[in-house]
């Protein structure tokens, strides 16, 4: 059986969360002997050896005119090259698989406190509506239960054409071993050897919810040392550290910015703190698992199906400074915190790359497998 697959998003870029995905998802198919195409509008990296691109025309202008553009443009070159195979990410309505990574509007609206204009609202979920009800849908892979149960719930698709695969950890950057060279990393990071490390990845710090913690780090006993590393991108970092200033907390909290070796700052973290108000996923929870660093986050954050409450973290259910002092505190007297690093890793040891590659893999095969058999 040939292995030919086509992949269908927007852009092929190297920024953004979905981006990086199939950025390590395309090589990984070409090791394994995947003919890869790629329908796409926009290209803003070289192209893979060995990747066929197939360029989507869009029409220019709104944020809607493109979206609704480019998904119907898909749709017809998809037709056109007539593979047996497709796989969509994103704003796409033709495709045999589609892998959900950011769950559903109105949930997404409902929890994160965001909203759009109507008609951008209504074309949005015109797509979403059209994607579920395709009938070329094999197969949904959604990043987290609580997308696939968003899922069932909204558009009644049965739950088993619906499979959670989790994403991958790179265990080549990111692993509990590197806990060994804590105290090295704390050096280099010029921080305080008896303090305990707090660690907040992100970009987007509102959608995250840094200023809950930081609300909640002024509110912790001024005698305690206790440190935050705040790591990623925000336009508007200064208002959060003005923040800090009102809170008088500054002098606890390091702004590191955007940062490319993050395996040491896992390996130097007591405790990972994300207050986000809707993750699908949340990678960061699942990487701070992997290293061995137990987790403080919200249940509308996907990879929180992961924490044991109180054996690998904590999962609370609000942001208030009270609510994140209280486990901030709990862990900062818990007896056994070498024991809750190691339930940490154990709870996401099976969610590394290549894991994840197999299962996608066998996924795609066994329907070509059923497309080959109909036919």
């Amino acid at each position: 059986m040939k292995k030919i697959i086509g992949l269908v998003h927007t852009r092929f870029s190297p920024v953004g969360g979905v981006e990086n995905y199939i950025n390590k998802l395309i090589p990984a198919l070409l090791e394994r002997n995947w003919q890869v195409h790629y329908f796409t509008a926009r290209i803003k990296q070289r192209i893979p050896h060995g990747m066929i691109i197939h360029k989507v025309p869009v029409v220019r202008g709104t944020s809607i005119s493109r979206m609704l553009s480019f998904a119907y443009g898909a749709r017809r070159k998809v037709q056109q090259a007539n593979l047996q195979l497709i796989v969509g990410f994103g704003r796409t309505i033709y495709q045999d698989v589609y892998r959900d990574g950011s769950g559903c509007l109105l949930d997404y609206q409902k929890y994160a406190g965001k909203r759009f204009n109507k008609l951008y609202t209504k074309s949005y979920l015109h797509l979403e509506r059209k994607r579920f009800e395709d009938p070329r849908l094999q197969k949904v892979i959604t990043v987290s239960r609580m997308v696939k149960d968003q899922i069932v719930s909204r558009y009644n698709i049965p739950p088993e054409r619906i499979e959670v695969v989790y994403s991958g950890v790179n265990q080549e950057q990111i692993h509990p071993n590197l806990k060994g060279d804590k105290l090295r990393f704390k050096k280099q990071l010029g921080l305080p050897q008896e303090a305990m490390t707090l660690l907040f990845v992100g970009n987007g710090y509102a959608r995250k919810g840094l200023q809950h913690l930081i609300q909640a780090l002024g509110s912790l006993p001024s005698r305690l040392p206790i440190i935050l590393l705040v790591v990623g991108k925000d336009k508007h970092e200064e208002r959060y550290q003005q923040l800090a200033r009102k809170q008088r907390c500054e002098h606890r909290i390091r702004f590191l910015g955007y940062q490319k070796d993050i395996g040491r700052l896992y390996a130097v973290a007591d405790l990972f703190i994300l207050p986000s108000f809707f993750d699908p996923i949340a990678n960061v929870v699942l990487e701070s698992l992997y290293s061995g660093t137990p987790v403080i986050t919200g249940p509308q954050v996907g990879a929180s199906e992961l924490i044991d409450q109180g054996v690998n973290g904590f999962v609370i259910p609000d942001y208030r400074s009270e609510t994140l002092v209280e486990a901030i505190m709990k862990f900062y007297y818990f007896g056994k915190k070498e024991e809750m690093a190691a339930e940490a890793h154990r709870a996401a040891a099976a969610y590394h790359w290549d894991h994840h590659v197999d299962k996608i893999e066998n996924l795609f095969l066994q329907i070509l497998d059923q497309k080959n058999a109909h036919h």
